[in-house]
């Protein structure tokens, strides 16, 4: 009898330790779990914390480069306006609109060749933090997709104006240069007056017509890159 009274008591002890165990088992998966929860909390607080500060840097770079683009933009301007004005004194039938005429401080009748016939400066966007900002994945910095859309947009078009419009103009130029080897190097007009060449007027004109179109492209960099800087702004100042 004692011995079957020591057997249940043994057992006793021996379901009380176990359900001990699973209780301290327990317990440890749950801190286990916690840990990890933890962790991965942590991780995300880093990983938000770390887009937040390149959402940052990549808009920040970009409003600079597209400052200085809206800078360009406004010196190519001013100059096209001056080489537009100034054929437009050698061909007043020439058809511009009001905005691409300026008032030209050296408005003498003398013929200026290389105001005529000279190759037109491109316009470069600043792009190198777009573009490392397109390789990081900009969806992952900004959420904003109408503003990526406009980024995009703004430096597909400026390309689409170089790779044709800036193109036909460099065409045009060599062909100007090549057939009119003659009167640039011996300038035999010396006044506007003086020249009275149909077919080379027609020439200038085409040349003239491709540097007007180009003229587009600055006046929408201008404005656009203005825009793009209002809504990086916005962006940058969202909570």
């Amino acid at each position: 009898m004692i011995k079957f009274f020591r057997r249940i008591r043994y057992d006793l002890m021996e379901k009380n330790k176990t359900g001990k165990y699973l209780k301290y088992a327990v317990g440890e998966i749950v801190l286990v779990v916690i840990g990890i929860l933890i962790a991965l909390q942590i991780n995300n607080w880093n990983e938000a914390k770390k887009y937040t500060n390149d959402k940052m840097e990549f808009l920040n770079g970009i409003k600079n480069e597209l400052q200085l683009d809206s800078k360009r933009a406004d010196t190519l301007i001013l100059r096209y306006q001056k080489h537009l004005s100034y054929f437009n004194m050698v061909d007043s039938t020439f058809d511009l609109h009001e905005v691409d005429l300026i008032p030209l401080l050296d408005s003498s009748n003398v013929l200026n060749y290389k105001r005529l016939m000279n190759k037109p400066s491109p316009f470069v966007p600043n792009n190198g933090t777009y573009q490392s900002f397109i390789y990081y994945g900009s969806v992952k910095i900004v959420k904003n997709k109408e503003l990526i859309i406009d980024l995009q947009k703004y430096y597909s078009i400026i390309e689409d104006y170089n790779s044709g419009i800036y193109e036909k103009i460099n065409s045009i130029e060599s062909q100007l240069n090549w057939k009119r080897a003659y009167e640039k190097k011996y300038e035999p007009y010396k006044t506007i007056e003086d020249l009275n060449d149909k077919q080379f007027i027609a020439e200038l004109n085409q040349f003239f017509n491709k540097i007007h179109d180009y003229l587009r492209l600055l006046f929408y960099v201008k404005e656009e890159a203005n825009e793009l800087i209002i809504g990086i702004d916005n962006e940058l100042n969202k909570k």
